[in-house]
């Protein structure tokens, strides 16, 4: 049975930014004691070590750092996240009381127990679920240093206050979305909550700009996907892609102003030479020369339109005052921006299929020169 209790005094006074002789203030020995104790030289008494765990607000065996614990802590924690995937949250929460009575200030146990008491107020809808998870989460920021899993952090624990709190107090809520709302990351959970609330015209502004980032990720991501999986080269990947990039260019067509050319109309054809590409590498001429022909008809459309990179003016689902551009590598122009693809040195991504590229060139030259 191992324990780290000096290094553990240590690291939480240090967390307190305290000095070793603020500490000794604190509890009326001297600096000497407080060295040994951090050294290993010496240890507190039963008494002192109780009231090193509260005022540090964490449990003994948390202080002593019990080997033994942690799977005791694992095995009640696991029971507590079978039983709510079972939808037995009653058990749950019996299972959640009776940890936090032994490890009132253990992280991943306020956690877990936080999250059974929001999923059971998701299902039933009862406000006393709700408060008791939103003061849990409130006790996990107070532990949040404890925190070794990578997929919780102050974000995650902060916006599902917000989610708690959004019909209790619609205010505190959007006070808390808007302070973490990095990068417009929760736009789409504040028009909700404004929208909730009756405040329409709010909604549609943090709404829209949510469409906004939506649509350009969506985007992105489809694209990123189809190049790795097209770059190895099998007939079987190169068909993925295709279909992906036919997601992309549906995906332009209907959150693009169906009235008028904009920059989605760009968006599509780059699209449409990488499906030329893809098609060139299967072999299909035919396929491969039909891309190619859209793909210049469209770009030929978007130059004589004199369409700009706002990309806020080219949404089809749009209400919000503020502008939105985008840029990409192809330039301005959609013309000589894919004509400059042609050009692009060979990287891993296109090792395998770079020279297909040649075919879907001599297409594009030659509908040019006939346009």
């Amino acid at each position: 049975m191992n324990y780290n209790l000096s290094a553990n005094i240590k690291r939480h006074r240090k967390e307190m930014s305290l000095t070793q002789e603020e500490l000794a203030e604190a509890f009326g020995v001297t600096i000497g004691a407080v060295s040994k104790w951090e050294n290993g030289n010496n240890v507190p008494d039963i008494m002192t070590l109780m009231e090193l765990a509260n005022f540090f607000n964490v449990s003994v065996d948390e202080l002593l750092g019990y080997n033994m614990s942690s799977k005791k802590v694992d095995d009640m924690i696991d029971r507590m996240s079978n039983l709510c995937h079972e939808y037995r949250f009653d058990e749950a929460i019996s299972e959640s009381n009776n940890a936090l009575v032994r490890y009132p200030h253990n992280f991943r146990i306020l956690h877990t127990s936080a999250e059974v008491y929001f999923l059971r107020y998701i299902e039933s809808d009862d406000d006393q679920d709700r408060d008791t998870a939103i003061n849990l989460y409130e006790r996990c920021l107070d532990h949040l240093s404890q925190n070794t899993d990578n997929e919780i952090s102050e974000y995650t624990i902060r916006h599902r206050i917000a989610e708690l709190y959004s019909k209790k107090d619609p205010e505190k809520a959007l006070e808390t979305l808007k302070s973490i709302n990095y990068d417009g990351c929760t736009n789409k959970t504040i028009a909700s909550v404004l929208m909730n609330a009756g405040r329409f015209e709010e909604a549609l502004d943090y709404g829209s700009q949510a469409i906004l980032r939506t649509s350009a990720d969506q985007f992105s991501i489809i694209s990123n996907m189809a190049m790795s999986i097209a770059a190895s080269g099998r007939k079987r990947d190169i068909e993925k892609a295709i279909e992906m990039v036919d997601a992309n260019i549906t995906l332009a067509g209907l959150f693009g102003a169906p009235d008028r050319i904009t920059y989605m109309n760009k968006l599509q054809t780059i699209m449409l030479i990488l499906k030329a590409w893809w098609q060139s590498c299967l072999g299909d001429k035919e396929a491969m020369e039909s891309s190619v022909a859209e793909a210049f008809r469209l770009a030929t459309l978007y130059d004589n339109s004199k369409s700009t990179n706002e990309l806020s003016a080219g949404l089809r689902f749009y209400y919000s005052k503020n502008k939105a551009y985008s840029y990409d590598s192809t330039g301005a122009n959609a013309v000589s921006g894919i004509e400059s693809m042609f050009n692009e040195d060979k990287t891993v991504v296109t090792a395998k299929n770079y020279k297909y590229m040649k075919n879907v060139a001599d297409a594009w030259y030659r509908i040019k020169e006939q346009a």
